[in-house]
């Protein structure tokens, strides 16, 4: 197996899941990708957040049959969603999965799905907060101006 170094300078197998994704640099993404997206960034967060645990419950199923392209599809369709609404961490763990189905390895699918569990609940608890942030200033906005 190959090996790289990742982002804390460690070296890992290139089949291990890349835990422990840098939540501050994912925090500013979102906040790039929401200032890109302005006005329309709540629809697309609220599509991302609801299309999203489906898509893991999916994977989960995929798994769990052993299904590798259907494994690879799913977190694919996943990883591409995310990296577009800026999570790129959980992008990430997504490509690695796709990859590792691609070549028909799930040994390691329990590890790699609960990683992406735990990213795509701090990603959609922060999008959560945003949305909420967003409604509590155009209130504030709003009241401001009447």
């Amino acid at each position: 197996m190959k090996r790289h170094q990742d982002a804390q300078g460690e070296m890992r197998e290139d089949s291990a899941p890349a835990l422990g994704a840098d939540a501050g640099a994912c925090a500013e993404e979102l906040d790039v990708v929401r200032g890109m997206f302005g006005a329309a960034f709540a629809e697309l967060a609220t599509l991302y957040r609801n299309d999203g645990m489906p898509r893991i419950e999916s994977l989960r199923h995929a798994g769990a049959a052993r299904d590798c392209a259907h494994v690879a599809k799913i977190a694919h369709a996943l990883g591409g969603s995310s990296i577009s609404i800026g999570a790129s961490g959980l992008a990430l763990l997504c490509k690695e999965l796709e990859l590792c189905a691609k070549a028909g390895e799930l040994g390691d699918f329990g590890t790699r799905l609960a990683a992406i569990e735990t990213e795509y609940g701090r990603i959609s608890r922060k999008l959560q907060a945003m949305l909420q942030a967003d409604t509590i200033d155009n209130g504030m906005t709003f009241k401001q101006q009447g």
